[in-house]
């Protein structure tokens, strides 16, 4: 390989990074773009064209508590299976609105398995929040599987092929707790996945074996607050990893939660596990203080202050 052919290398693949880097920071900017009208706009189906619905914050005085797990189950044994909508974004001076534009991850769990549902027409697998909430979501259309389900898959990497075959797996529900394991400070839905990692390098027919484990949280529940959006309540945990990113997810209410708290579990609780504390270097719930200066809402201080900065 020459020179020129090195240094083009080395631009594509600054160029990718600059990509990625931008595509994170659309997630941290207000969905909703205000959008200036003239005078003489006032075409009604234009306006429904460009505007979204922004998600308010439900600050009604709550009934009682229900905890994760009794949140989880009850929605298992009336559906059979509890939907979640799981979105990250990385810090930013501009505070995020939810809103029905942004992308969301689908992912349920039927109290054994966690099933991923993949947007084809995405790159990302990721499907537009208002679609979900309005129905408008073709399922047929996507790749629906057991998740983490690309680790069983033949796949191309740098210098040649793996693939992952997973001889045990299973979902463990664990409390991180403080330093006293008696106080919970975070709830995770943890996929534990053991099998053998075949490799071979481009062009042999030879596949060398490895034992692997492939453990990874899906996920986590945080700070909680409650949501509204086209008047639909739904439940949002926030959770920040070590590299400084928010995992917020979302999961709509129904009428055993939409006028509780959702609290953690009891450390000892049945069908948990306690993790131990050196899980909070890398999860944290995110404080509440702090996540009332990451999202704004319509109608808040925050927001006000805002749009006088605009």
């Amino acid at each position: 390989m020459n020179a020129t052919q090195t240094e083009r290398k080395i631009i594509m693949k600054k160029a990718i990074s600059v990509l990625m880097i931008a595509a994170c920071m659309l997630c941290m900017v207000t969905a909703c773009e205000k959008k200036d009208k003239k005078g003489n706009d006032t075409s009604a189906a234009q306006e429904t064209e460009t505007d979204c619905t922004a998600a308010e914050l439900v600050t009604t005085e709550p009934e009682g508590e229900i905890t994760i797990s009794e949140m989880i189950d009850q929605r298992i044994k009336e559906e059979g299976k509890i939907m979640m909508y799981r979105m990250h974004f990385g810090p930013s001076k501009t505070p995020l609105e939810i809103t029905e534009d942004l992308n969301v991850n689908i992912i349920s769990y039927d109290g054994k398995e966690l099933i991923d549902y993949g947007n084809s027409s995405n790159r990302r697998g990721e499907t537009r929040l208002g679609d979900i909430i309005h129905n408008k979501v073709d399922y047929s259309t996507y790749d629906i599987g057991a998740y983490g389900g690309s680790w069983k898959r033949h796949r191309r990497v740098s210098g040649g092929d793996e693939k992952y075959v997973e001889e045990e797996g299973y979902v463990q529900r664990e409390i991180t707790t403080d330093d006293s394991e008696n106080n919970a400070q975070l709830e995770t839905l943890y996929l534990y996945s053991k099998g053998t990692l075949y490799s071979r390098d481009a062009g042999s027919k030879e596949w060398n074996q490895t034992e692997k484990n492939d453990n990874l949280p899906v996920v986590l529940f945080g700070t909680f607050e409650r949501i509204k959006l086209d008047g639909k309540t739904y439940m949002t945990f926030c959770v920040r990893d070590n590299l400084n990113l928010i995992e917020y997810d979302i999961i709509p209410d129904n009428k055993f939660t939409e006028n509780k708290t959702v609290v953690y579990d009891t450390p000892g609780t049945e069908g948990t596990t306690v993790n131990t504390v050196d899980y909070l270097k890398e999860y944290q719930a995110v404080p509440q203080e702090e996540l009332e200066q990451m999202i704004v809402f319509p109608g808040s201080k925050k927001e006000e202050s805002s749009q006088a900065a605009d």
